[in-house]
């Protein structure tokens, strides 16, 4: 790991930190660099790198169902049988009681390694007053968006679907696309194709609207690198927490609008790097945000302001 290189790469979630705080950008993919090794980085790196991996209640809340729907999906598909409802909320409930005690007990802090399996979550990092009623809800939630899968078509689909046919189940896949020579990673929740079609799909487990710059990612994806035709990609929308489906098709305008969307992103991310074929950053580059409110949720509060 010491050898491995911070190689530049455009993302959707990347791209969303950049314009949120150019700070808090900085720490996430450049300060935080090298702090897996947790006797070998320095105290800053190290902070750097367990902080960047807290998750809130609401983004714990999305990982446990979408981790879940992962582990059904790919047990139905290896080996043809579905895991009963009851089974899959008495494993998700065993698997979050074990993170929030892990959590609660600062575990995260003594892994060295990769923390994206030992999850700390920011409200024991800073402690604000969560009463049990909210860390409840948040299970409830969780066990209602279960129950709204096991409700919707998707299981009965792809039970009927050759293994051959499914081109990704929560695959974070890296890609280089024609259009520009960078590295993209895209994440799809689940595709398919039946034919010369493909079907995407991508679960939601909070409220309020979607971007659907995120949709036609996907739909770049499918077109430019599993060469599929654009009139043949759908992106299906499943919102699992206020249980409704909508379906996303796209145009060529709309595909030529993210292309130009994500050159200019890059350009701007690599506009505030000290050296941009090396991909190297200095802090002093990248300004913190004056609105505050964002500061206040910010992984990084505890430290950023001592760092100048």
């Amino acid at each position: 790991m010491a050898d491995f290189k911070n190689e530049f790469s455009w993302s959707y979630s990347r791209d969303v930190l950049f314009k949120e705080c150019k700070r808090e950008y900085y720490y996430n993919y450049y300060g935080s660099w090298g702090g897996w090794e947790k006797n070998r980085a320095d105290s800053v790196t190290r902070t750097l790198y367990v902080l960047k991996n807290l998750q809130n209640r609401w983004q714990w809340k999305g990982s446990a169902v979408h981790d879940e729907i992962e582990r059904i999906l790919k047990e139905l598909v290896s080996t043809g049988k579905l895991t009963p409802l009851d089974k899959s909320k008495e494993r998700v409930t065993e698997i979050m009681r074990s993170d929030f005690r892990s959590s609660r007990n600062g575990s995260y802090w003594n892994k060295s390694g990769s923390l994206r399996n030992e999850p700390g979550l920011y409200e024991h990092e800073y402690r604000p007053e969560i009463p049990d009623q909210i860390w409840k809800r948040n299970y409830d939630e969780v066990m209602l968006c279960l129950d709204n899968f096991y409700e919707s078509s998707v299981i009965e689909e792809v039970s009927s679907l050759p293994k051959e046919v499914i081109c990704s189940i929560e695959s974070m896949t890296g890609s280089y696309f024609s259009f520009n020579t960078e590295l993209y990673y895209v994440k799809l929740d689940l595709a398919y194709s039946i034919g010369d079609s493909i079907k995407i799909y991508d679960w939601k487990t909070g409220s309020g609207d979607a971007n659907d710059l995120q949709f036609l990612i996907y739909a770049l994806y499918a077109l430019e690198e599993l060469d599929f035709d654009l009139d043949k990609i759908s992106v299906t929308e499943l919102n699992l927490f206020e249980n409704y489906t909508r379906i996303h098709t796209f145009t060529q305008e709309q595909i030529d609008y993210a292309r130009n969307y994500i050159n200019q992103s890059i350009d701007g991310m690599k506009s505030y790097l000290s050296n941009q074929e090396e991909n190297e950053a200095n802090m002093t580059n990248f300004p913190r945000t004056e609105d505050r409110k964002t500061c206040e949720l910010c992984k990084f509060q505890k430290i950023c302001f001592d760092l100048d």
